[in-house]
C-alpha cells in the first residue's frame, strides 16, 4: 500500500449499526463487525493480513470498538418477519390453488388466481425481509416487505371475521389470532422504519397499497358471501298413473306409475335423497256422510277430506322405492324420470284409493357439494350378515321410535370455495328412510309399514343437531313432495276402456 496516507476509511456506523468502508475514495460496502469488515475488505482486494489497527493504513472516523449491531436481535426479527409472510402465504397458496381448480362457480376460480397473486406478493416480500434487515442492496425492499405485510394483515383479518361471525371457533381460528397478532407487530415495525421514505412515487405507492388492501377484502368477501340467487333450478317434479291393465283372471290391476324428475335448468344440483310409495286406502261408502267434526279434524290435520267416503281399514303398502341413487348429479338437460308398474290386488267391493307419493331433496351444485363417498356411505340398522337380520341401531329420537328399522346415507358439505370451508363449521348431510314398525295409532296394520324418508343438514355426523331452514339456506336445500290418488273404481274402468 502507498505510504502517502491511508487507503482504507471505516466511517462512523449509521442508526442500524452498520459502517461504511472506502478503499483508496471509492466505497468498498458496509460492515456489522470486525470480521464483515474482513470479509468486505477482501472483497475490495485489500491483503487478509492488513493490519486494523495500524492508523497509516486504516483511518477509523470512530472509535473503532463501536460495533452497535446486536445480530441475534436483528436475526430474530427477520426470522420472525418472514415466518409470518411465509405462513399467510402457504395459506393464501392453499387457498387460491384449491379454489382455481376446484371452485364451483367462475367467480369462485377467478378469486383463486387473486389468493395466488396474494401468496406470490407474500413469497416476494419474505424474499426482501432478507436484504431489508441486512445490508440494504436492493432499493425497494422495505416497500416490498410492507406490502406484504399489508396483504398479510388484510387477510388474516378477514379470515378471523368471517370464522367469529359464524361462530366457529376451532379449526384455523387460532391461527388467524396469531396472523392478526403479528400483522400488528409488523406492521408498527415496518412504520418504525419509515420504509416508505425513499419511495421516488409515494402517491402511488400508497394507492397500490391500498389497492392490494381491497383486493384482498374484495377477494375474501366475494368467496365467501357471493351466492348465485339470480338462476334458480328449474327440476320439473311430478307424478301420474297411467292406463291400468287387467290380468287374465281380472284380479290384479297392473296401474303404470309416471315419476317425472328432470333438470330443465341452468344449475346443477346433488340429489341427497328421494323416495317413492303407492298405498292402498281401504274405504267404504257412507251414506249420510260426515259432520262438521270430523271436517274439522281431517282438515285441521292436513288431509283431504271426503264426506262420503270412510276410510275404514288400515292403509297398505304396495310398492316403494328410489327414483333415483342418493349423491347422483342431475346436471342441465338430464332426465331421471322413473317408470314403475304398481300391482293393485281386486277385492268384490272394489272400494279404496290407490295414492302415489314421491319426495325428493337436492343441493345447489354451484354451492355445495358431497363428498365422492356419500353414494356408497350407507348405513343399516340392522345386521346384514345376520339371517334374521337383527335389529341393532337406533334413530334419534326426534326421527324414528327404538326399534324402528333405517337405512342411512351421509356426507361431510363442502362449501362452494376453500375460504368458506376453512372459516365455517363443518356441516353433514344425511338422508333416513325409516321403516316404522307397527304400534297402537298407526294406520297400518300389525305386519305392514309404511317407510318414510327425512333428509337434513346437521353439525355433526350423528344428526344429533339438525340445522334449522334458514341455517339450510345458503346451500340451496330443497325437499320437494307430490302425491296423486285415484278410486280403485276409475282405475277399474280405465282398464276396461278400449
Amino acid at each position: 500500500m502507498a505510504s502517502s496516507g491511508p487507503q482504507v476509511i471505516v466511517h462512523a456506523p449509521d442508526h442500524r449499526g452498520l459502517r461504511e468502508v472506502s478503499v483508496a475514495g471509492r466505497s468498498a460496502g458496509r460492515a456489522w463487525s470486525p470480521r464483515d469488515l474482513r470479509r468486505v475488505l477482501r472483497r475490495a482486494g485489500v491483503p487478509a493480513d492488513i493490519d486494523l489497527g495500524h492508523p497509516g493504513q486504516v483511518r477509523w472516523r470512530a472509535d473503532p470498538d463501536l460495533w452497535p449491531d446486536r445480530p441475534w436481535r436483528r436475526r430474530a426479527q427477520a426470522c420472525l418477519m418472514m415466518l409470518g409472510l411465509l405462513v399467510s402465504g402457504a395459506v393464501l397458496f392453499r387457498v387460491g390453488l384449491t379454489d382455481t381448480l376446484g371452485a364451483l362457480t367462475f367467480g369462485g376460480r377467478v378469486m383463486g388466481v387473486v389468493f395466488l397473486l396474494a401468496a406470490l406478493v407474500e413469497a416476494v416480500a419474505a424474499v426482501a425481509v432478507l436484504d431489508h434487515w441486512g445490508k440494504r442492496a436492493t432499493r425497494y425492499a422495505g416497500q416490498c416487505v410492507l406490502l406484504g405485510v399489508v396483504v398479510v394483515a388484510v387477510t388474516s383479518l378477514m379470515f378471523l371475521i368471517l370464522q367469529w361471525e359464524g361462530g366457529y371457533r376451532a379449526g384455523f381460528f387460532a391461527l388467524w389470532v396469531a396472523l392478526v397478532a403479528w400483522s400488528g407487530w409488523a406492521l408498527w415495525e415496518v412504520s418504525r422504519q419509515k420504509v416508505w421514505q425513499g419511495v421516488p412515487h409515494p402517491k402511488g405507492f400508497a394507492t397500490g397499497v391500498a389497492l392490494s388492501a381491497l383486493i384482498g377484502s374484495a377477494s375474501v368477501a366475494y368467496s365467501a358471501m357471493y351466492t348465485p340467487y339470480v338462476a334458480p333450478p328449474k327440476v320439473p317434479f311430478m307424478v301420474a298413473f297411467g292406463k291400468p291393465t287387467l290380468n287374465a283372471a281380472r284380479t290384479i290391476l297392473y296401474v303404470p306409475a309416471h315419476l317425472t324428475f328432470r333438470n330443465e335448468g341452468s344449475i346443477s344440483i346433488f340429489v341427497v335423497g328421494t323416495q317413492w310409495s303407492a298405498t292402498m286406502w281401504p274405504s267404504a261408502f257412507r251414506e249420510k256422510g260426515t259432520g262438521l267434526a270430523r271436517w274439522r279434524d281431517e282438515l285441521g290435520d292436513g288431509w283431504d277430506t271426503y264426506r262420503h267416503e270412510d276410510f275404514n281399514a288400515p292403509v297398505r303398502l304396495l310398492a316403494a322405492g328410489q327414483i333415483t341413487s342418493a349423491g347422483s348429479r342431475l346436471d342441465p338437460g338430464d332426465d331421471f324420470s322413473k317408470q314403475a308398474v304398481i300391482e293393485v290386488p281386486l277385492k268384490d267391493a272394489e272400494q279404496g284409493r290407490v295414492e302415489l307419493e314421491a319426495t325428493v331433496s337436492f343441493i345447489r351444485a354451484d354451492r355445495c357439494k358431497l363428498a365422492n363417498s356419500y353414494p356408497h356411505s350407507i348405513e343399516y340398522s340392522w345386521d346384514v350378515d345376520s339371517a334374521d337380520r337383527k335389529h341393532v341401531r337406533d334413530a334419534p329420537r326426534w326421527l324414528a321410535n327404538p326399534g324402528d328399522d333405517f337405512f342411512r346415507y351421509r356426507s361431510r358439505i363442502y362449501r362452494s370455495s376453500a375460504v368458506m370451508n376453512m372459516t365455517q363449521a363443518p356441516d353433514w348431510a344425511a338422508m333416513w328412510w325409516v321403516i316404522p314398525k307397527w304400534r297402537a295409532g298407526k294406520l297400518f296394520a300389525p305386519g305392514e309399514t309404511v317407510p318414510y324418508m327425512q333428509v337434513h343438514i346437521a353439525r355433526d355426523p350423528d344428526s344429533r343437531e339438525v340445522l334449522s331452514e334458514d341455517e339450510q339456506e345458503p346451500y340451496g336445500m330443497k325437499t320437494r313432495s307430490t302425491w296423486v290418488d285415484q278410486p280403485v273404481a276409475l282405475l277399474r274402468r280405465a282398464a276396461d276402456t278400449p
